[in-house]
């Protein structure tokens, strides 16, 4: 985490130097798609990677068996349909329609809600 954090605040610092440049609106230096490619790039695996080991732990949690894809199904989901994984996490863990969602809690969902399952 600490060499994630040093890396990220030493591209913050390169990208601040950048934009203090003065430079010709024509030419744009290269290094700034580069960094703006990368950024895209990691944090389009970092999401992935995350909504991954969230349904796995989820699956895990509730004894929810693979059904397709035995071994990867977690990847594949996150990766091909982000939008459809992250529906069925949230209508599987918590009942959002008579219950409202609250930041910062266990569960996702206001005191008092009892658990979905």
């Amino acid at each position: 985490i600490v060499v994630a954090l040093v890396f990220s605040y030493s591209i913050y610092a390169v990208s601040l130097e950048i934009a203090q440049m003065g430079y010709d609106p024509a030419y744009v230096p290269l290094a700034i798609p580069l960094m703006k490619a990368l950024g895209s790039i990691l944090f389009t695996l970092w999401s992935v990677y995350s909504l991954c080991k969230t349904r796995e732990n989820i699956r895990l949690r509730y004894s929810i068996p693979e059904e397709r894809c035995i071994g990867c199904e977690d990847l594949c989901c996150s990766l091909w349909c982000s939008c459809c994984t992250t529906a069925q996490l949230l209508r599987h863990t918590g009942e959002y329609e008579k219950y409202r969602g609250k930041l910062f809690t266990q569960d996702g969902l206001e005191a008092g809600a009892p658990e979905a399952v």
